[in-house]
């Protein structure tokens, strides 16, 4: 599994769970975005148990009700 660096996307761990699944991130609908909500929980429970001196900050939402991007962060 990818080591992330401080302020990874958190996509870029969600789209790599999902690739080892086989399961592939382009093929998922943006918005809504349900399969790629899922994988990002997956990636943030990742984070949590795998990651102890990292943590997962996320930037508000938009206007449009699109949730806000969300970054890996070592503490």
């Amino acid at each position: 599994m990818i080591g992330p660096k401080d302020d990874t996307p958190l996509d870029q761990l969600a789209s790599a769970l999902a690739g080892d699944a086989g399961q592939a991130w382009k093929d998922m609908a943006e918005f809504p975005g349900y399969k790629r909500t899922i994988w990002r929980d997956n990636a943030k429970l990742h984070v949590r148990r795998y990651m102890p001196d990292a943590r997962v900050e996320c930037l508000p939402a938009g206007w449009d009700g699109k949730d806000g991007v969300c970054f890996i962060r070592k503490r």
